[in-house]
């Protein structure tokens, strides 16, 4: 079952299932959401300073391609629209980091465990902040900062 888009954008279920490599094939932004999702796990294993920095540099390109596919496919309008302090692809890093450490808490704590509650807690913030923003932007209500 996929959920409704909100305009062009991918609404949150969207996403989490891109994290999990579900669903993504087709469309541009969901691909680089599961990449995100992967270049979090590797860089949670990696020990090496350099091979972190690429990793960071990679996720910033994923970031950037989000960036760019945002402006090209929702034009955003000042119009009494108030600017969102992040860009759309720094939201996805965000969760895509938060899922990461949502599932690695379960492997390491436990499904009952506090610290596992406290992560999928801000995961869950964090698919409430994507879904409200998503809204607003689709709705004209809220832009997102020019790159």
């Amino acid at each position: 079952m996929s959920a409704p888009t909100v305009g062009v954008l991918p609404t949150a279920p969207q996403i989490l299932c891109a994290f999990q490599g579900r669903r993504f094939q087709d469309r541009e932004l969901l691909r680089s959401a599961h990449a995100l999702a992967e270049l979090h796990a590797r860089r949670a294993e990696v020990r090496d300073a350099h091979l972190v920095a690429e990793i960071d540099c990679r996720r910033g390109e994923l970031v950037d391609d989000i960036n760019d596919w945002i402006a090209q496919e929702m034009p955003q309008h000042r119009n009494g629209a108030s600017l969102h302090t992040e860009s759309l692809g720094a939201v996805v890093d965000r969760m895509a980091r938060s899922w990461v450490n949502a599932n690695q808490a379960i492997d390491v704590d436990g499904p009952r465990s506090d610290n596992t509650h406290k992560h999928w807690y801000h995961l869950a913030e964090l698919v409430d902040g994507y879904t409200d923003l998503v809204t607003d932007v689709a709705g004209g209500r809220r832009r997102l900062p020019e790159q």
